[in-house]
């Protein structure tokens, strides 16, 4: 069938499709190539060949508006120096001297340190057989070894990612200030400032100190603002990517012991294991563009304007391209998949998270040759643009307890469901977000004019902070992770039973609310 197949749905903010969207994305391949989700407007490429040429295509899917589908529908400004969200030749003046700081030296260089890193977090947790793939690794190492990579002492580094945290707080009611360093997160500035004031022998100086030809043909060193820009996106970027492919190295492995088993025993075989996982279960599922002329693929036309997702998950598990494609086998031919990209914007970053999960595996089955994964305690999520496990607990054969029963893994397990509050009343709101209503449930105390309480959605719990009360006028913000680190500003008006205001959503514009009163 080469048109849209209506009977046939996709939607990347469903949670039925977080824990296995490889079905739909194997009948959107066959079925439906080319596929158009009218609810959230945009249309999805699953095939090896058409995704492969598509990112490769950017006069037709351009970058030049963001590449995750909020980004592209907000249309915000994009700052100088988000090179991964810019078409040539922008993107090519920036991206060039950032390869010569990527250098195969530099990156392998760093293998000693993230050895140690390793060794650190794991060790004392030998002796108990129990460990989880995500905190005691995937969250910490990214950052870790981006600090490596500048040059930032760990000391420093743990005030990098404090201040990035502070600086996402806004006041209560008011716009999210979209400068460079709050679209892509932040942290970086006051060690970029210090380091710029005393040079040393390190990366970051390095950075300070690249020349380049611009778009414009001058040549010049990067802004300090570009700097922060571009560390503070390695940093996301990198912990989105490495983060991920450690927890579903840990979950995959455990799922084949057998080959888990062939890997401890010959570490050679680390690398195309590595490869497989990404192939397998690709971190970054999608990635969208911006639809800058009108094209047609098997039939179907795809106006100019529009939004596109390239199902890089699908692609990857195309019969065409890769035999036998659902079948995790780390002794399979070497082909080339396409979860880091394609062309000049394959991710920049490729070798250090190839290096990040070869390490992170050879040093897990060091201490750990064999493990079982505690479903019931794991918890998935995904978004329009990735998809992984934000914890993922662990145990072998010395574990005192065990894990629970082998049921699917939960979007929301119940071991997570938050405690009620005190004296809290509850509102049921929905959010009209640009990408469609998102559902959530907000636990309000008043006292004076302070309000406190917890927002409650599919992808988690957060805090309310900054709450004021102003008679019928409640405002609060709420911190939050994805699709990008951000402070969210509400303010609402409450009449009776009933709740009306509004969300800033940072990057991704403005949001009406409504809501109702389901319990006092």
């Amino acid at each position: 069938m080469t048109s849209v197949d209506k009977a046939i749905h996709w939607d990347p903010y469903n949670p039925a499709y977080f824990n296995n969207p490889h079905p739909v994305f194997t009948r959107l391949r066959e079925e439906a190539p080319v596929y158009y989700n009218e609810e959230y407007d945009f249309y999805t490429i699953s095939r090896y060949e058409d995704v492969q040429a598509g990112l490769a295509d950017y006069r037709t899917f351009s970058s030049s508006r963001g590449d995750i589908l909020e980004f592209i529908k907000a249309n915000n400004p994009v700052p100088p120096g988000v090179f991964i969200m810019m078409d040539p030749p922008v993107h090519t003046a920036y991206r060039s001297p950032l390869t010569r700081f990527f250098t195969p030296k530099r990156v392998a260089s760093l293998e000693p340190q993230i050895r140690d890193f390793c060794a650190k977090s794991l060790d004392p947790l030998i002796e108990s057989g129990e460990f989880n793939f995500i905190e005691n690794l995937g969250k910490e190492m990214p950052m870790r070894v981006i600090g490596m990579l500048l040059g930032v002492p760990e000391e420093d580094l743990k005030t990098v990612q404090s201040d990035a945290d502070a600086k996402l707080t806004t006041e209560a009611g008011k716009p999210m200030d979209l400068t460079e360093h709050t679209f892509v997160g932040a942290g970086f500035e006051d060690y970029i400032d210090w380091r710029m004031k005393n040079p040393s022998d390190d990366g970051m100086t390095e950075m300070l100190n690249l020349e380049f030809k611009d778009e414009t043909g001058a040549v010049r060193k990067l802004t300090r603002d570009e700097v922060v820009i571009i560390c503070s996106m390695l940093g996301a970027a990198g912990n989105e990517t490495t983060n991920r492919l450690i927890g579903w190295t840990g979950k995959v492995l455990a799922e084949h012991p057998d080959q888990r088993r062939q890997i401890y025993e010959n570490r050679a075989l680390i690398p195309q294991a590595i490869e497989e996982i990404l192939r397998y279960e690709p971190p970054g599922p999608s990635v969208a563009r911006y639809v800058a002329k009108d094209v047609e693929l098997h039939g179907v036309k795809i106006p100019e304007g529009s939004s596109v997702c390239m199902l890089v998950a699908a692609a990857n598990r195309d019969g065409r391209k890769f035999a036998n494609p659902n079948k995790f086998d780390i002794q399979r031919e070497r082909l080339p998949h396409l979860t880091f990209g394609q062309g000049f914007h394959a991710c920049l970053g490729n070798a250090l998270a190839r290096i990040e999960g070869r390490i992170a595996l050879d040093e897990v089955l060091n201490r750990f040759p064999d493990w079982e994964v505690d479903l019931d305690n794991a918890y998935l999520t995904s978004t329009s643009t990735v998809r992984g496990w934000e914890t993922l607990p662990a145990y072998t054969s010395k574990a005192k307890r065990r894990p629970g029963g082998k049921k699917a893994a939960q979007a929301a397990p119940q071991a997570n469901t938050p405690a009620p509050i005190p004296g809290a009343e509850s509102w049921k709101l929905t959010m009209k977000t640009p990408m469609g209503p998102q559902e959530m449930t907000a636990h309000l105390v008043r006292k004076g004019d302070a309000l406190t309480g917890r927002l409650d959605s599919p992808q988690g719990s957060e805090s309310i902070s900054h709450g004021k009360i102003s008679g019928n006028t409640l405002t609060w913000t709420v911190s939050v992770t994805k699709p990008a680190p951000m402070q969210l500003g509400f303010e609402v008006q409450i009449n009776d039973n009933a709740l009306a205001g509004h969300a800033k959503l940072g990057a991704f514009g403005k949001a009406d609310i409504v809501g109702e009163r389901i319990s006092s």
